[in-house]
């Protein structure tokens, strides 16, 4: 038996749902999208609309402001070049010391594709 995250459902999340999620039809049909692109207008703005076509259950996107956008890649920019970091000094770290781990040991089969790697090397 697997435990699944399920969201808590709260006047909150029902008040997004009803206010930030549309159809694609919605903004078509209407000057929603209008109002939301005033909305964005006025200076960088967290809120977020999720956009969807009512007949294809994945095709679905979100729309959010540009300055809120960015600052969000930064983040992400941000955090990755962290995680580098971080990946290249624990590397530094153990120049010179034994190895005690195999690469089975450390990468399954779902990670690295041996064949592909192989070929790889071989080309240089």
């Amino acid at each position: 038996m697997s435990k699944e995250h399920h969201p808590i459902l709260n006047t909150n999340t029902l008040d997004f749902l009803k206010q930030n999620v549309l159809t694609v039809t919605d903004l078509t049909r209407s000057n929603k999208l209008s109002e939301i692109l005033d909305r964005f207008s006025t200076g960088v703005s967290e809120e977020v609309f999720v956009i969807q076509n009512g007949k294809k259950k994945n095709a679905q996107a979100v729309m959010l402001d540009m300055d809120y956008f960015e600052q969000l890649l930064q983040f992400k920019e941000i955090i990755e070049a962290s995680l580098d970091q971080v990946a290249m000094e624990e590397a530094y770290g153990r120049i010179g010391k034994p190895v005690n781990q195999s690469l089975s040991d450390v990468f399954d089969e779902e990670d690295i594709n041996v064949t592909e790697l192989i070929k790889l090397l071989e080309e240089d």
